[in-house]
């Protein structure tokens, strides 16, 4: 591609273009990755800005700088074309979709979001979709699936360059669908630009990221993006569909003024898409699943209320695209494994482990009561709150954890440059508020790997062990240092030292 076919210079009243036929070979956001024909794209981020980088990139041979800071000059000496934009990032997506062919117009998408339940969701989407017989591909927090091939994921939605690229493979390897965990940074941040959703899912809604949002109004708007999205979808062959939570007010309201088809699921009798004669177990939950089209018994092995929800919102989308409710069963019960949720961890103990992803207060109380319900021994919580994140929720997750557990063990998740000290005395005032009222034994432990080795010491026959948080991911970040731990893998590990000698 050359440059002139990626860009409509008419856009950019700031530019600099030496050459419009200069060829293309790569785009990137990264200065240590240009090659020379590569364009750079310059931005602020998280913890750096782009725009720092810029001498770098052209010094590596980049072929055109797109920038968005209005201060920053070029030095007459640099042979480099350039444009200014307004949103780096915008811009960046964008020009993406266009160097790898528009690969979202020639497959049919479905975005998932919500607070919680969105990676959940997603794997069950997945699976119906290829129950039905059709290759199906798939974007959420712990992997990506390219066809045969699996990929560690960076963020819940991956930078534009990425969805790009992993849908143009998908379509190269003859994958004509996929579904992906659509958050709400990726929306507000412009990650999924230019990409054209055929359905939003959206399974429930509470106020979160609020360090990243400001306002639960602010939340919002991201979320309801997506559904403007599939509403400005207009050109592909593919029935539009967006599908919510019923039994949620805010997801309710986040349909309301929308013309495209909706389907609710919930508990309630009033959705489209709701279940009967529920049994829950602590492993595994029976259920008739009940759609407009059709009745049908399932089993599904990631247990509790709120993964009945998850499987509900997958099924509500599935059947309205044609697929058999005994299709949506089957693949159901063949979920026996998302990464980070629920994970069980089994070195021949006598108490149950189980690995987590809730990292919120609603995550939190919707699978520790259904935990406190469902057993008669201990529950022994181990959690900790988010560097650099939302103080004000830590409270509300200290409060809900010891609500639902008999000791609560404090420790660190993602520190980054916060003291851990402090996330976790943010996180006992709420344990100190219910501790008014429930009799529950906490413990401040900052060593994660410290923290677990105690809470299988205090474990005894029939007890759960609770390990929140992290789930799938695969390190801790420090202000100084990333080091590895994955939660299950150390559980495994301690438990194997502990029990199998």
């Amino acid at each position: 591609m050359i440059l002139r076919e990626l860009f409509d210079f008419n856009d950019y009243l700031h530019k600099q273009i030496l050459d419009g036929q200069t060829e293309i070979s790569g785009l990137t956001f990264d200065s240590r990755l240009v090659r020379p024909g590569y364009v750079f794209f310059a931005f602020p981020g998280t913890n750096t800005d782009g725009h720092l980088f810029i001498a770098d990139a052209v010094e590596r041979g980049s072929s055109a700088i797109v920038y968005s800071d209005p201060h920053f000059s070029f030095p007459t000496h640099w042979k480099v074309s350039w444009i200014r934009v307004d949103d780096g990032r915008k811009a960046m997506a964008q020009a993406a979709a266009r160097f790898f062919g528009h690969p979202s117009q020639e497959m049919r998408l479905f975005g998932v979001t919500g607070t919680n339940g969105k990676t959940s969701t997603c794997f069950f989407l997945r699976n119906m979709l290829e129950e039905n017989g059709s290759a199906c591909g798939l974007m959420t927090t712990p992997k990506n699936i390219i066809g045969p091939d699996i990929y560690e994921a960076i963020n819940t939605t991956e930078e534009s360059l990425q969805i790009q690229a992993c849908l143009r493979m998908m379509l190269d390897k003859g994958v004509r669908q996929a579904v992906l965990e659509v958050s709400s940074h990726g929306l507000a941040l412009g990650r999924v630009e230019g990409l054209f959703f055929d359905a939003a899912v959206v399974t429930n809604l509470v106020a979160e990221h609020l360090e990243f949002h400001k306002s639960f109004e602010h939340y919002f708007s991201s979320k309801k993006k997506l559904i403007e999205m599939v509403e400005q979808n207009n050109q592909k062959p593919y029935p539009r569909l967006v599908v919510i939570n019923g039994d949620d007010e805010n997801c309710r309201k986040i349909a309301t003024g929308s013309h495209l088809p909706l389907l609710t699921f919930g508990l309630k009798p009033d959705n489209d898409v709701t279940a009967e004669e529920i049994m829950y177990f602590i492993d595994r939950t029976k259920m008739i699943i009940k759609t407009p089209w059709g009745k049908e018994a399932a089993q599904l092995f990631l247990p509790g209320h709120h993964m009945v929800y998850n499987a509900l919102a997958a099924a509500a989308t599935a059947s309205y695209f044609g697929i058999a409710t005994e299709k949506i069963a089957q693949a159901l019960q063949i979920t026996r494994c998302i990464p980070g949720r629920w994970e069980v961890v089994n070195a021949g103990q006598d108490f149950m482990v189980i690995v987590d992803f809730a990292h919120n207060w609603h995550g939190l109380e919707n699978t520790l009561s259904f935990i406190k319900k469902m057993i008669h021994g201990k529950v022994i919580t181990v959690f900790g709150c988010g560097g650099e994140r939302d103080r004000n929720k830590r409270p509300m997750m200290g409060q809900t954890v010891a609500r639902w557990s008999d000791v609560c063990i404090v420790t660190s998740d993602n520190p980054r440059h916060e003291e851990p000290q402090q996330t976790a005395e943010d996180a006992m005032q709420g344990i100190h508020q219910c501790k008014k009222e429930i009799p529950v034994v906490s413990h401040i432990i900052l060593d994660r790997r410290e923290a677990m080795a105690y809470a299988f010491s205090l474990a005894q026959t029939g007890d759960v062990v609770f390990l929140a948080g992290k789930g799938p991911e695969r390190y801790q970040v420090y202000h100084d240092k990333i080091i590895r731990h994955n939660d299950y893998d150390v559980a495994l590990e301690l438990l194997k030292a502990r029990y199998l000698r």
